[in-house]
């Protein structure tokens, strides 16, 4: 059965089900908006709308409610001559029918649309199945994010985790402080990686969201199922909006958005008050658009320097009785979680930035697995966690490094005590844009690796990936989406020179060769 992600549970029945224009659809009621967007579906398909019938009797198609599946489950049961779909909830029915759009091949033009009989029984193994895009590094506006949810959503996947800020842009209108985005938003100039050398090519760069594209974004991925997660990072990858506001840092001299990429010495200062304040005016911008319950503050690659030569920082650590710098950075995050948590708001951040007196109420999201900060680690003091190691999750790498396989082979539960699994919220796949500068290079970074990553977070891969991948393949190409075309192919040799190349000579050195066209 060719549907992505695999379902908990399927099975092939004998003999086949035809849809026409003579069927019939029988409701109860429950999911109207979900059974309008199958007829829907199946007109654009095949050309005739299914007539609607108030007696169960006459209906070749049912959709009803039922309490005995899950949140997000659903079954979907066709035999003698009758396709009946059962969820307990409006998010299940979607699903449903996103199964349906799969088994029925909705998203191709024919006249008879037919399936095998089959009965599919299914429901997500983790309630967080995300995906990371970085507007900071590159931007991407409103309609490629609606796109992007709209590919989500079929597969199943329900976060998108928006990174807005970075040394190199931030991205999100905020009316208190304008030069976010007047200043924060431009630079002079990008690190390239292109015909055999790396050097900043000085063309100007920018763009923001503003916050009517939120809204409209926010509005558009919850009427797809999908929860729309801001990312703010702090105290590191800060240097846009300092450059914005310099007397935030440290020096009081950071006047430039950064060009290069890396981690710079440059962090928001800890010891002025003021800083904290600056903060928490941009997160109630933030949460005032945003209903997401989960806003992410970063944390990563935060490098002490500023803060040791710094006068205000020291006297803070002073004042604080505190043993080393990690601990004031976990002092800083702790007022704004507290901030948050007043709003309603859950803080995740990423693992290499929480210490181990930092409160369990932050949500750990692990890129870096190793030892002392993977998610056994963290799920044993009863933290939860989102999976998205460096070696299987991102997405902004070169196939050659990190291809398909990897992917699929991830396991979320990879050494958490099986008495702590509740912990593991889920997986997200995450693109960063560092090297990812247009619309079409984000999609073949991104196609088929988010399909793979759907298999992944739902929970249930088996096999037969690739021969599933075969319609979703064709999908793309009818929406003149381009992806890469040799994804599936796994080829052991000259991975390492390939992405040798990518970081060297020329980072669109797979997008030329793999592209579709």
């Amino acid at each position: 059965m060719k549907i992505l992600p695999n379902p908990q549970k399927s099975e092939n029945i004998s003999g086949a089900f035809l849809v026409d224009e003579h069927s019939k659809v029988y409701t109860d009621g429950s999911f109207d908006k979900q059974v309008e967007r199958f007829v829907t579906l199946v007109q654009e398909s095949a050309g005739f709308r299914l007539e609607f019938t108030d007696v169960i009797e006459e209906a070749q198609i049912i959709f009803n409610h039922t309490e005995e599946c899950p949140q997000e489950g659903y079954v979907v049961s066709i035999s003698q001559s009758v396709a009946t779909v059962s969820a307990s909830t409006k998010i299940g029915c979607f699903y449903a029918v996103e199964t349906l759009r799969q088994i029925f091949a909705l998203d191709t033009s024919q006249t008879n649309i037919m399936c095998a009989n089959c009965y599919i029984k299914d429901a997500p193994k983790f309630a967080y199945r995300g995906l990371l895009v970085d507007i900071a590094r590159h931007f991407f506006d409103l309609d490629t994010l609606k796109q992007i949810v709209e590919l989500m959503s079929q597969v199943k996947l329900n976060k998108l985790h928006v990174h807005l800020s970075d040394d190199q842009g931030f991205r999100l209108q905020i009316d208190k402080y304008p030069q976010l985005v007047t200043v924060g938003s431009n630079r002079q100039g990008t690190e390239t990686v292109k015909d055999g050398k790396r050097y900043v090519d000085e063309t100007p760069y920018g763009g923001y969201l503003t916050k009517d594209d939120v809204r409209e974004l926010v509005k558009f991925a919850a009427e797809h199922n999908v929860d729309v997660i801001p990312e703010i990072d702090v105290p590191g990858h800060f240097v846009a909006a300092l450059a914005s506001y310099p007397e935030y840092s440290c020096t009081g001299a950071v006047n430039e958005v950064r060009k290069t990429w890396g981690i710079s010495k440059d962090i928001l200062c800890a010891g002025n008050d003021r800083s904290y304040d600056f903060i928490r005016d941009i997160l109630d911008e933030v949460c005032e658009l945003f209903p997401s319950e989960y806003v992410h503050l970063g944390g990563d690659e935060v490098p002490k320097d500023r803060w040791c030569n710094c006068r205000l920082c020291r006297e803070r650590m002073s004042e604080l009785k505190l043993n080393d710098y990690d601990e004031l950075q976990t002092y800083m995050v702790e007022q704004f979680r507290i901030h948050l948590e007043a709003k309603g708001k859950t803080v995740i951040c990423w693992n290499d930035g929480i210490t181990k007196d930092a409160s369990t109420e932050i949500v750990s999201q692990i890129w870096q697995p190793f030892k002392q900060r993977s998610a056994a680690s963290h799920t044993k003091t009863g933290r939860k966690v989102i999976i998205s190691p460096y070696f299987n999750a991102y997405f902004g790498l070169p196939y050659a490094m990190t291809p398909l396989n990897k992917t699929l082979k991830l396991n979320p539960f990879k050494g958490v005590p099986r008495s702590k699994r509740n912990n593991v919220l889920g997986v997200e796949g995450t693109l960063w844009t560092e090297y990812v500068d247009s619309v079409d290079k984000l999609f073949f970074h991104l196609l088929p690796r988010l399909d793979a990553l759907s298999e992944c977070a739902w929970g249930y891969h088996k096999g037969g990936f690739n021969k599933r991948l075969v319609r979703r393949q064709n999908l793309y190409d009818n929406l003149n989406l381009t992806f890469n075309v040799n994804a599936t192919k796994r080829k052991l040799f000259g991975r390492l020179a390939t992405t040798k190349h990518f970081f060297r000579k020329d980072s669109d050195v797979e997008y030329n060769k793999h592209r579709s066209i």
